[in-house]
């Protein structure tokens, strides 16, 4: 239920922090999106709207990195997370959509960012541990033009922080986990798709959005 208003803000991260319009008093060098490449990482129904707005509004070529692919004829190609670090060096834009797992944690780790173009926008609505804060931190200030723009933060004795050293930095943006929108409308939303779920699993043992307990425990 929350997918169009997540994709909507990623998409409002990264043009925000492509154009720099998160700078103030301060030159700064526009990206272009559009005839560039987006890596979706994590294209369960977020990922997938993410992508489909980048080919039908910027005709971008799609990579995605995913265990499974909720719209595959949405990517040109589409690998496993085993694969990230071999193609994440050809991204113009990063979108992060994945869950955090015990695969997924610190995915994005200095090793494997560090192979990305100095030039990318990162942009992340799926959890803050996938990627790995100190080396991010790292990253930026190594990498002036390299621009990173959040909704989801680290935790600290196991809750979501907003505080982070990456707020001193000009390559860094974020908004408070405020990406789902929850209007009333939105909420509204999500409680029909809630109880339709429930009804269709009740009625014929299957469901939408189905995960694995396993990949989720310590």
């Amino acid at each position: 239920a929350y997918t169009g208003p997540v994709a909507e803000h990623a998409w409002g991260l990264a043009l925000g922090v492509a154009k720099g319009v998160h700078v103030k008093n301060a030159e700064t060098r526009p990206r272009i999106f559009r005839g560039k490449t987006l890596l979706v990482l994590g294209c369960g129904s977020i990922g997938s709207e993410v992508a489909r707005l980048a080919k039908s509004s910027l005709s971008m070529s799609t990579i995605g990195v995913s265990r499974s692919f909720k719209v595959p004829e949405l990517f040109d190609e589409m690998r496993p997370l085993a694969e990230l670090a071999s193609v994440i060096g050809r991204a113009d834009l990063v979108a992060n959509a994945l869950p955090l797992t015990r695969e997924t944690r610190h995915s994005l780790d200095y090793a494997v960012l560090s192979r990305m173009k100095e030039t990318v926008v990162v942009v992340n609505v799926g959890r803050g541990e996938t990627v790995d804060e100190a080396a991010m931190v790292t990253l930026l200030k190594e990498r002036p033009e390299t621009r990173y723009a959040t909704d989801v933060f680290w935790e600290r004795g196991g809750r979501e922080v907003f505080e982070t050293e990456a707020w001193n930095l000009p390559n860094f943006v974020g908004t408070l986990h405020t990406a789902n929108g929850a209007s009333d409308e939105t909420v509204g939303a999500a409680k029909g798709a809630a109880a339709e779920n429930l009804r269709k699993f009740l009625t014929t043992g299957s469901a939408e959005n189905r995960v694995r307990v396993e990949d989720y425990r310590a």
